[in-house]
């Protein structure tokens, strides 16, 4: 400290009035500094929600990747999805649902003895368990993927309501890739 900061403090401390000017001084600092970063978690907040968003997964169909009630961050706006990418979907109806992508626009799907192929290829994927049966009769096999759409399952293949049931999922229907899951939040 030099000299005139310690003219300062002690006039301060005998001097009413400079005492009160230098409390209301620093009750000003903190309030601005409380504003301010008040504004950079909201700048925050908003930029999370614009480029990511958050879902919780409902049952066991992603087993053994994904359990019952993981709460899982996704990636907005992404401009190509590829076979793997475990995805958040909405469906028109309201539900939401993670799948792992199986298949992508203009891949040819089959569902033989327990098994998946595509593009007649068995797709191995090393989180599935159970067998890949079909589960509709509405859906008829071999299936061309359309364009702008994805075939999804469920890595639990034996209980997952997936496009064996409800069919190619639109990419417009897809909220984002999962880059991060944290378990069960209480």
């Amino acid at each position: 400290m030099d000299i005139d900061d310690i003219k300062k403090k002690i006039l301060e401390d005998v001097d009413p009035e400079t005492k009160r000017k230098r409390a209301h001084e620093r009750r000003v600092q903190r309030f601005v500094i409380a504003l301010q970063s008040i504004a950079v978690i909201i700048v925050v907040l908003l930029i999370f929600y614009m480029l990511m968003g958050i879902s919780t997964v409902q049952g066991n169909s992603m087993y053994p990747t994904l359990h019952d009630q993981d709460v899982v961050i996704y990636k907005r706006k992404n401009t190509e999805y590829r076979v793997g990418d475990v995805v958040a979907i909405k469906r028109p109806n309201g539900e939401e649902y993670v799948k792992r992508i199986v298949a992508v626009a203009g891949d040819t799907v089959n569902i033989q003895n327990g098994k998946i192929y595509v593009n007649g290829e068995e797709l191995v994927t090393e989180q599935a368990i159970g067998e890949t049966n079909a589960k509709s009769d509405d859906i008829t096999y071999p299936l061309v993927v359309d364009d702008k759409q994805v075939f999804v399952l469920g890595d639990n293949r034996e209980i997952s309501r997936d496009s064996r049931e409800i069919g190619t999922v639109k990419i417009d229907d897809i909220k984002g890739r999962i880059v991060w899951y944290m378990g069960k939040v209480k």
